[in-house]
């Protein structure tokens, strides 16, 4: 019996450089039943002119030619907004878009769907071994893995890891993943890593790639699938995931809010799941969003908004943050309580320009 049909969807966007070995690990699959639609978003630079020597010597690889499906002199790609500081702009995120633009192609013909990220390097039995356990859980609705952290430079620098609280299991409803996601944020759910059954998103929906949730409309996409359907995470690091991209340029210099914040506090105010979330998960969120302050008044000291970072630093004190520091202490949150300390201090002491002309060396 032949087995699921795969749709591989290469997302590429100005890579002629690297984009020939970003695709060897995707071609060079142990899975025997994949196709591979090669995407381009508006590439400007010879992508598609490698992409058709590369499907020259490859030809049941497909190319499809992605058009935005918004106005891109009126949008621009959330991960600049910061960068951009203060412009008029319309925000959208242009990696879902591009998702969004693949599903509505037509093009995908397998039963199972996965969007490989041009930056990240995939483990050869990724696919199999994710076909493998949708087929034994079809319950299932998409899985996820873990990954390695690579630099530029391609060297293994760290990894993400699935929390305690969810190790032991691979099958996962909405209140687990909800509440471990509380206390430590969205660090395990890898979007390059993703495949899904096809047919969900005529259930869900699409990605909601211009609402209002940012840079972190991927996060509502898990947490709207999780309502429905349970999820899987192989704890395997079958991915090298690159440091340094879109997310690095979203938090270049933020001084608003996270986008996760607003994902989260839409499930627990809007839609009511505070009523059916323990006091140590609602501490631990608050936690960090104390935390996501610090680094807030940090960007502002940079830019020179004094008034404004000592307007966060001097939030009021609740006992709940020290109980919930020691409740998930890690070396992360003593360096930022660290940061945080000097930071009021320097403030307080009138030396606000110099810290913030300090810590600009080091962004």
């Amino acid at each position: 019996m032949k087995p699921p049909l795969v749709t591989v969807f290469f997302l590429a966007h100005n890579y002629e450089k690297k984009i020939e070995t970003a695709l060897q690990p995707i071609i060079g699959q142990s899975y025997p039943n994949i196709e591979i639609i090669i995407s381009d978003n508006q590439s400007t630079d010879n992508t598609r002119a490698v992409i058709e020597q590369i499907r020259g010597r490859n030809p049941k690889i497909i190319f499809r030619k992605n058009i935005p499906s918004v106005k891109t002199d009126e949008f621009l790609d959330i991960s600049i907004k910061n960068i951009l500081n203060g412009k008029n702009i319309k925000p959208y995120d242009a990696c879902l878009n591009h998702c969004n633009g693949c599903l509505n192609s037509g093009l995908a013909k397998g039963e199972f769907v996965i969007f490989c990220h041009q930056d990240d390097i995939y483990h050869k039995d990724i696919v199999k071994k994710e076909v493998e356990f949708l087929t034994a859980h079809p319950e299932v609705a998409g899985v996820f893995t873990l990954a390695d952290i690579i630099d530029e430079h391609d060297a293994i620098i760290g990894k993400w890891e699935l929390p305690n609280e969810l190790k032991g299991k691979n099958t996962y409803y909405f209140m687990e993943v909800f509440k471990a996601i509380l206390k430590n944020g969205n660090t395990f759910l890898l979007p390059p890593t993703f495949m899904a059954r096809k047919e969900i998103f005529g259930s869900v929906g699409l990605f909601d790639d211009h609402g209002p949730f940012g840079c972190s409309t991927d996060l509502e996409m898990w947490l709207r699938i999780l309502e429905k359907y349970p999820i899987g995470i192989l704890q395997e690091n079958l991915i090298h995931y690159r440091t340094g991209g879109r997310g690095a340029k979203y938090n270049q210099l933020r001084t608003e809010e996270s986008d996760f914040f607003k994902v989260v506090d839409y499930y627990l105010v809007d839609k009511g799941y505070v009523n059916n979330v323990d006091k140590k998960s609602l501490r631990q969120y608050h936690y960090q969003k104390n935390f996501d302050n610090t680094l807030r008044a940090m960007n502002l000291l940079i830019v020179g908004q004094t008034r404004e970072a000592k307007k966060i630093l001097s939030s009021p004190f609740s006992w709940e943050l020290p109980m919930a520091f020691f409740e998930n202490m890690t070396i992360l949150r003593v360096k930022v309580l660290v940061l945080k300390v000097i930071l009021y201090i320097g403030i307080y002491l009138g030396l606000g320009k110099y810290l913030g002309k300090m810590l600009s060396q080091f962004t």
